[in-house]
């Protein structure tokens, strides 16, 4: 997920969360008759509530309000469904120049070797942009009696190697076990 997205995402949960705790706490106090909430409930006058779907202006603003509802629903269902593919990174350039590596391809060729190692049932890789930094996502399958401690050393032998090709270049490599029950 990209930044803006997460910051989007968190500010609207933030913001409906506590307009929902608010709400749930007015109607919890005026439930429990705590007198502040009474004597604030008995001031709306329910005879204009129950009008407002008679005046002019309801259906234009039920009609604004559902379509910048669906606009703002697509925009966030687009930001937060699209890809986080991330392509190649430069490491290294001159003049006439430039080196770049796949990342993919990287990430499919740490899948492949890690792979090997007994125990493991399959494993997969993709490079992803995870919150604006480029990632080697891999996904291995274990079963279980597979050398968890001895595969974390491969692993980080693996990570190592991928940081010395790439020459410091912010990428990371995040690699996911999952042990798989119904191997047994």
């Amino acid at each position: 997920m990209k930044r803006v997205m997460a910051a989007v995402d968190r500010i609207l949960a933030v913001v409906l969360g506590v307009a929902l705790m608010c709400a749930g706490a007015f109607a919890l106090a005026w439930y429990f008759d705590v007198p502040w909430a009474v004597q604030r409930f008995a001031t709306f006058d329910r005879d204009i509530f129950v009008s407002i779907p008679n005046r002019n202006w309801w259906e234009v603003a039920l009609a604004a309000t559902a379509a910048i509802t669906a606009v703002v629903a697509l925009v966030l269902s687009i930001g937060n469904l699209s890809p986080r593919r991330t392509g190649t990174v430069q490491i290294a350039s001159d003049e006439s120049l430039a080196v770049r590596v796949d990342l993919g391809a990287l990430a499919r060729g740490v899948a492949a070797d890690l792979a090997t190692f007994p125990g493991v049932v399959s494993a997969e890789g993709r490079a992803i942009d995870d919150r604006g930094v480029p990632t080697l996502a891999v996904t291995v399958h274990t079963s279980p009696d597979v050398d968890i401690d001895a595969f974390t050393r491969v692993a980080e032998s693996r990570a190592e190697f991928v940081a010395d090709t790439l020459e410091n270049a912010p990428v990371a490599l995040r690699v996911q076990v999952h042990v798989d029950a119904g191997a047994r």
